[in-house]
């Protein structure tokens, strides 16, 4: 993001303005930019739902049930598969796919059918089997903050393509695997589980 210039009143010494923290003194994720992917993930959810409640047949056809038993093998599995995901926009940043336009709209293109997909399938099953599905997503909203940090080391790379920082990069990168963890930790131990 580039610096914009703040106003301050002028003074004699020519010093009249103060420049915003510029991209390479950023530290972390844009919480601006996790927020409106967290509400695009959302919303791709509740669209998905909206259309699976008319015509059912959108969302899976069995029946929701426990399968996992409370184990770090079944975490592990979870998380691993999630980061295999979540790993697009890293990949896409860390190749400088967003150096030119129409690499970035392809970027663009591949980030948001992996995330949004994911969101609309989550959102037909929900539509579906809506009450019987809860107790199995208790997850969902810190799975939706992870895959929304991804997404924002996306943007922050294609804006940045010339001048990207690595330490924003790993801190991205860090809170997606931390948030991924989580995620996958509550969907394992607070889901019904397999007998």
């Amino acid at each position: 993001m580039a610096a914009r210039e703040l106003s301050c009143s002028p003074t004699s010494s020519g010093i009249g303005s103060r420049r915003a923290p510029s991209h390479a003194g950023q530290q972390g994720p844009d919480l601006r930019d996790v927020f409106l992917c967290w509400v695009t993930l959302a919303a791709a959810t509740a669209l998905g739902a909206a259309a699976a409640i008319p015509w059912p047949t959108l969302g899976p056809a069995s029946r929701p049930h426990a399968t996992l038993h409370p184990c770090l093998d079944a975490i592990a599995s979870i998380l691993l598969n999630n980061l295999r995901v979540l790993a697009a926009p890293f990949i896409l940043a860390a190749g400088r796919f967003g150096a030119n336009r129409s690499s970035r709209f392809a970027g663009d293109a591949i980030v948001a059918t992996i995330l949004v997909g994911n969101a609309v399938a989550v959102g037909l099953a929900l539509g579906r089997w809506r009450e019987a599905l809860i107790p199995f997503v208790p997850q969902l909203p810190i799975e939706y903050l992870a895959a929304a940090t991804a997404a924002a080391a996306w943007l922050d790379a294609r804006r940045h393509a010339a001048a990207r920082g690595s330490r924003l990069a790993a801190a991205n990168a860090a809170a997606t695997i931390g948030l991924t963890a989580a995620a996958a930790a509550i969907e394992v131990l607070l889901t019904p589980h397999a007998r």
